[in-house]
C-alpha cells in the first residue's frame, strides 16, 4: 500500500512540474537560424585540442547562447541573426573549480565568437579559437 502512495505521489509530482513547463520556451528552441539547428550541444574540441571529458556544453536559442563548463554555467546574449555570432552581454556563475584554465578559455572564446557553421552534423563556433561541438539534445 506503501508503494502505491509513493507511486502515486511521484506521478502527482510529474504532473505539477511539466504544468510549470513553459511551452513558449520549448517550441522556440526548437528549429533552425541561418542553416544552424537551435538545441543542445557538447563540446569536444577547443582549437586544436581534443576534450575527451566532454563537460562543456552550449545551448543555441534564438537570440541566446547559455550552456556550462566543467564547474559553472553562463547565459549569453547573441545580436547577430545565426549563423553570424555577436556577443553583447555574457554573464556566468563563479565556482571555483579545478577546470578554471579551460573554463575560462571556453567562456573568452565564446565572447570572441564571430561565427556559427553546421556541416556533415558537426557545429563548429569560429572566431580567434574555434570550438567543435556535437549535438546532443534539442
Amino acid at each position: 500500500m506503501k508503494t502505491a502512495i509513493r507511486l502515486a505521489a511521484a506521478a502527482a509530482a510529474v504532473a505539477a512540474l511539466s504544468a510549470c513547463e513553459d511551452p513558449a520556451a520549448t517550441a522556440a528552441a526548437s528549429g533552425w537560424e541561418g542553416g544552424v539547428p537551435y538545441g543542445t550541444y557538447t563540446v569536444v574540441g577547443f582549437g586544436r585540442e581534443a576534450v575527451p571529458t566532454r563537460d562543456g556544453s552550449i545551448r543555441l536559442g534564438p537570440g541566446t547562447i547559455a550552456g556550462s563548463g566543467p564547474c559553472n554555467t553562463f547565459t549569453a546574449t547573441n545580436t547577430a541573426t545565426l549563423p553570424q555570432i555577436h556577443i553583447s552581454t555574457m554573464n556566468w556563475t563563479d565556482i571555483p573549480c579545478g577546470h578554471k584554465g579551460f573554463e575560462g578559455r571556453l567562456f573568452q572564446a565564446l565572447t570572441q565568437a564571430e561565427q556559427a557553421q553546421w556541416q556533415g552534423g558537426v557545429l563548429k563556433i569560429i572566431g580567434p579559437t574555434y570550438i567543435t561541438l556535437e549535438r546532443t539534445g534539442d
